[in-house]
């Protein structure tokens, strides 16, 4: 396989001096870009680079030594399987700073032959390494992935709640991969929720070269931990118009082929990426809340399904603030809705300070009555590595979220 060096930044004088030290020792590609991107917006000065798909990326000589750093920081976040090498003179200084940015090396604008053919032999192999790593951390998943939507008539039931919590419980799990798609392409706020900063969205598959690819789908994930993953939705409310109801599906297949689970949080009510996340789903958590509109809007939603002959997705029925005392009582909200309710969600002023803090109320409060409820909520898909349920799976989920050997 091919490799390739870009020059971010380069002048002419060292790509030709870079290009004559490594002929006959690479067989390769030697690409020398300059944008102003790199000194204004590091992230999107990623972006362009990876449209080379490089192996490494040489940074300099010349240019602002900060904005250097900042795109070796950049590439440590986003594209760690990416060798960065700042061309500058070394010093102490340079070295403490270039580390710290995750730089892989310094070297010298006027290192000699030798020097220039051991270093990026080195990173060669080094990212080489890292991109087989890579491949084989998202190629673990079985392919029959747990596709679960969250499904609720209206907003502010808690749905979004439902679905962080869930999406953390379940990767508490060492045997759960979890990736965690927002699907409310107009509003989503999983990211906030999750205490993340996504410099990408699903609608930037659009602009991904190659367009919509396991590859591309996967290079947009935010990583949370060791287990968690999460594609956010657009920034831009109006990017979200672009995303049909056919790639949704694509979308949700392909990360089911990588993921043990894979937890998809939507816009309230439905409209087309919705059903076509209920199409593709294996379960289903309908969400509503015992106001009389939220219960009445829930069965609407199902007896819309029906209709639609969406039967395949096990549907599980989630009551929110369950303890509410407004005059409707949960068995009134199981008769209505039709189905008795799977678990059901105490009201707590810890939720919504948790979503606003961007920490799950089970890793803020684990010990909380509402932590337990979604904790019973991940117990339900919790599974071992054949695919069958674990025994006792809500105590581990206690033991690995509270770090004691408390159950309840």
């Amino acid at each position: 396989m091919s490799s390739t060096i870009v020059l971010a930044n380069s002048s002419v004088a060292f790509e030709q001096r870079l290009r004559r030290s490594l002929k006959g020792a690479f067989d390769g590609t030697v690409h020398r870009w300059e944008e102003e991107t790199l000194t204004d917006e590091p992230h999107l000065a990623v972006k362009d680079l990876m449209e080379f798909e490089p192996d490494i990326v040489a940074i300099g000589p010349g240019g602002d030594l900060n904005a250097a750093l900042e795109l070796c920081w950049a590439f440590q976040n986003f594209h760690p399987e990416v060798e960065t090498v700042i061309i500058t003179e070394p010093s102490g200084e340079v070295w403490r700073k270039a580390l710290r940015s995750g730089a892989s090396d310094v070297l010298g604008p006027k290192a000699d032959t030798d020097e220039v053919v051991e270093l990026f032999e080195r990173l060669l192999e080094t990212s080489s390494r890292r991109r087989l790593n890579l491949m084989q951390e998202f190629s673990d998943g079985s392919g029959s992935a747990r596709i679960i939507t969250v499904v609720a008539p209206k907003g502010g039931t808690g749905k979004t709640a439902l679905a962080t919590n869930l999406a953390v419980g379940l990767a508490a799990s060492s045997q759960q991969r979890v990736v965690l798609v927002d699907l409310d392409l107009q509003f989503g706020d999983v990211a906030d929720a999750l205490q993340l900063r996504p410099e990408s969205s699903i609608a930037d598959l659009h602009q991904s070269v190659g367009g919509l690819s396991a590859t591309n789908v996967k290079a947009l994930l935010m990583k949370r931990g060791e287990n968690l993953f999460a594609l956010a939705a657009p920034a831009n409310p109006a990017d979200g118009d672009d995303i049909s109801g056919a790639e949704v599906e694509e979308i949700l297949r392909m990360l089911a082929a990588e993921f043990d689970v894979v937890i998809v949080d939507t816009s309230a009510g439905i409209n087309e990426a919705t059903l076509s996340a209920v199409e593709t789903s294996t379960d289903l958590l309908l969400v509503c809340d015992l106001s009389v509109s939220s219960v009445r809007g829930l069965r609407k939603v199902i007896d819309t399904f029906d209709q639609l002959e969406m039967i395949r997705p096990t549907r599980h029925f989630i009551l929110n603030r369950a303890d509410s005392r407004v005059g409707v009582t949960v068995d009134d909200a199981s008769a209505v809705v039709g189905m008795p309710v799977t678990v059901a969600i105490p009201s707590a002023r810890d939720v919504p300070l948790s979503m606003n803090q961007g920490i799950p109320v089970i890793e803020a409060a684990p010990r909380t009555q509402v932590a337990r409820r979604y904790m019973d909520t991940a117990a339900i898909f919790s599974v071992n590595g054949n695919g069958s349920a674990k025994s006792g799976p809500r105590r581990g989920l206690l033991a690995r979220l509270r770090g004691d050997n408390e159950t309840e």
